[in-house]
């Protein structure tokens, strides 16, 4: 009778997993990604593997340069999300990577590869942009332009038109200047791709040296069933007060988001276990769902991760990251405590018809308990 209750268990368990895979794609752009199965998911995930490591490598031990090691970042980058990303929601398929995807995969990572590759040769000779040659501009083209359509089908279009807009302004005012068309397109090149001012700057270090490694620490977590262990101590803390069900909510994704960064992660992790609970509990399942979505949201700016706001404000402003994140905690209190009912207005019509409205005793207990029993986390 075990097993077969183990049995349902796990199947539940994979069929809860592909409903939330489901609205994961539909309502979050990032997640609608390549399907695998079989033998290449297992040689995806390999590789992926492999480029968590190489992250870790190159940010506590490698001595290269900093271009190098940026651009075989950015490399390795275009080569993942394009065996992530297709090219839009109904290129999704089983198993199947486009020929063209391959072609510009290929024709994006080689140029940053070849920068990175010649790095020692063009610091001697690219001192400038008057030095531009076609086939330095062809290099540059290629991989900005591969750069802008992962960025597409990663973010969405409205990124590209701002890029767009001051691309033509920074055209315009120039030829309007007296340079030459071969010239405005030499010097922008050399700018955006060759220097560290463009494709190289500030985000994208931060990104290589900083967030890259949290986002693999924060998947390790998730791995390990964290988010649980965040939805069972947030019960046992306010499960047993009124309106205990939507407090959950509220505490449980302000615990998820300090590890996943992402208001629509924390949503679908947190809000598959507390919407069913306030439903349960008699909320009405409008106000279920605006509880969780309003929390997640709320959970999004929880240090240390902060959506990887926290290190382009601590790289900008130059002091030590534990000070964006320090100063984060008040907003991110007082976000949390605005999104819980009964806290503000105790005597508003909606906390007064909800003060009954606990979690079922059965389903709450004791923080310390758990705090114990699986203090690993």
């Amino acid at each position: 009778m075990s097993d077969t209750k183990k049995t349902a268990a796990a199947a539940e368990a994979a069929s809860l997993q592909e409903d939330m895979d489901a609205v994961m794609r539909k309502y979050d752009r990032e997640s609608a990604t390549r399907i695998w199965a079989g033998k290449p998911k297992i040689v995806i995930s390999v590789v992926m593997a492999l480029f968590s490591v190489y992250c870790i490598w190159s940010t506590l031990f490698s001595t290269a340069a900093l271009e190098v090691r940026l651009t075989a970042f950015l490399g390795l980058i275009i080569i993942m999300g394009y065996l992530t990303y297709p090219a839009s929601k109904k290129h999704v398929h089983v198993n199947r990577l486009p020929w063209y995807d391959i072609v510009i995969m290929v024709i994006g990572a080689a140029a940053f590869f070849y920068y990175c590759f010649n790095y020692g040769t063009l610091i001697k000779t690219l001192t400038s942009a008057a030095k531009m040659t076609p086939f330095l501009i062809a290099v540059g083209v290629a991989g900005i332009l591969t750069l802008a359509e992962l960025c597409r089908r990663c973010v969405g279009v409205p990124i590209l038109v701002v890029v767009g807009a001051l691309l033509v302004y920074t055209f315009v005012s120039m030829l309007k200047g007296g340079q030459t068309f071969d010239q405005v397109l030499g010097r922008v090149i050399y700018t955006l791709f060759f220097g560290t001012s463009g494709v190289l700057s500030t985000p994208v270090q931060v990104c290589a040296k900083f967030i890259a490694v949290f986002i693999i620490f924060g998947a390790f977590l998730e791995r390990t069933g964290i988010s649980s262990f965040f939805i069972d101590l947030a019960n046992a803390i306010a499960g047993w007060t009124s309106g205990g069900p939507a407090k959950v909510a509220v505490i449980s994704s302000a615990l998820c988001g300090m590890v996943s960064g992402s208001s629509v992660g924390n949503t679908v992790t947190t809000g598959s276990v507390t919407i069913p609970m306030m439903k349960r509990t008699g909320y009405k399942p409008e106000f279920a769902g605006a509880v969780e979505a309003a929390a997640s949201t709320g959970g999004q700016i929880m240090p240390p991760i902060m959506g990887a706001a926290a290190f382009l404000m601590a790289e900008y402003m130059s002091p030590t990251v534990r000070s964006p994140s320090g100063r984060s905690c008040l907003p991110c209190c007082t976000s949390a405590a605005s999104s819980s009912p009964c806290i503000w207005r105790p005597r508003s019509s909606a906390c007064e018809a909800s003060r009954a409205r606990s979690c079922p005793a059965s389903s709450t207990s004791c923080a310390m308990s758990i705090c114990c029993c699986r203090s690993y986390f």
